[in-house]
């Protein structure tokens, strides 16, 4: 009966659009027999997320002392990752660089967006039904950055320490390969409770068939890599366990492996992960309440305290 309910809610974020404000139950599908699902979000008895809590919560100067620090040390390993390379300019060649510059991307967007939102009155942006205009952009595009950011991490810790790792330890890469992915997690799910939809997952997707089909390309396209140059590499694959050239089936059978398996499953784990904390809820009547995601999908009762 509880699978059966999780179940219920996460087919809701899936009929909702991308970035819902709505917290879904599996009540809401009974609702949703009866009414339209725009009838359904304007509904008053559903909870919605409160953007301004979640992304700005308070007490505020602590969570954006926390957040400069944090911004600070991951943009300083991203500068420290590219000027320890010996060829910067194929810095972003790897997967493990393309999720630490979404994850970048992300910590200053949010820190601009708390900075912002600490300085709005809450019924501007908690007064909408749904995510609109040019805040609404803003909450999106951070909110998206998130939800590709925290299952990347994930996907390339895994790969690297199974597949790529040679036993030598060192800053950059244990932040990168790990370190990063904590800081993110405890960030986005512990200090501003940011869900992830269902629905996010398809960005998560996109992203990293993105990367896939630019190592195909660069397997095939003859743009070479400095590191089989430099007799560093004996072949010029960006990944040993993606030469496409040389080994195209073990390549092909990791990439329908990750896309279609291991992509799947981590989004799910980091779902789950993201609803075991209470989220931060707006009521109509402008009352900001805590929400335990767990009950919320269970269907055990909502326990909810005053903030």
């Amino acid at each position: 009966m509880t699978s059966c309910n999780c179940c219920t809610a996460a087919l809701n974020e899936f009929k909702s659009p991308m970035f819902t404000l709505v917290e879904h139950t599996a009540q809401s599908n009974d609702k949703s027999k009866k009414n339209s699902l725009i009838n359904n979000n304007n509904n008053n008895n559903n909870k919605r997320l409160d953007v301004v809590q979640t992304f700005s919560p308070k007490p505020r100067l602590v969570y954006l002392g926390l957040k400069l620090v944090l911004t600070t040390w991951i943009v300083s390993v991203m500068v420290s990752s590219i000027m320890s390379r010996d060829y910067p300019s194929f810095w972003i060649a790897y997967l493990t660089h393309w999720g630490f510059t979404v994850t970048v991307a992300y910590f200053i967007l949010s820190c601009l967006l708390a900075i912002y939102l600490a300085v709005v009155r809450s019924e501007t942006v908690n007064g909408m039904e749904e995510l609109e205009g040019c805040i609404g952009l803003f909450v999106k595009t951070t909110w998206a950055l998130f939800a590709i950011a925290v299952p990347a991490e994930v996907v390339i810790t895994i790969l690297f320490w199974v597949l790529e790792f040679d036993g030598t330890y060192d800053y950059i890469s244990v932040m990168v390969h790990g370190v990063g992915t904590a800081l993110l997690a405890i960030d986005g799910f512990l200090l501003g409770r940011i869900p992830l939809r269902m629905k996010q997952f398809l960005l998560f997707e996109a992203f990293c068939a993105s990367y896939l089909l630019w190592n195909v390309i660069h397997a095939y396209s003859g743009i070479g890599n400095p590191y089989e140059e430099d007799g560093t590499q004996s072949d010029d694959a960006i990944y040993a366990s993606l030469a496409w050239r040389d080994d195209s089936r073990g390549a092909a059978i990791l990439t329908v492996g990750v896309l279609a398996v291991g992509n799947p499953v981590v989004f799910l784990v980091c779902r789950g992960v993201s609803r075991l904390f209470p989220r931060r809820l707006w009521e109509g009547g402008g009352e900001n309440m805590f929400q335990d995601g767990r009950q919320n999908d269970e269907e055990a009762g909502i326990g909810m305290v005053t903030i």
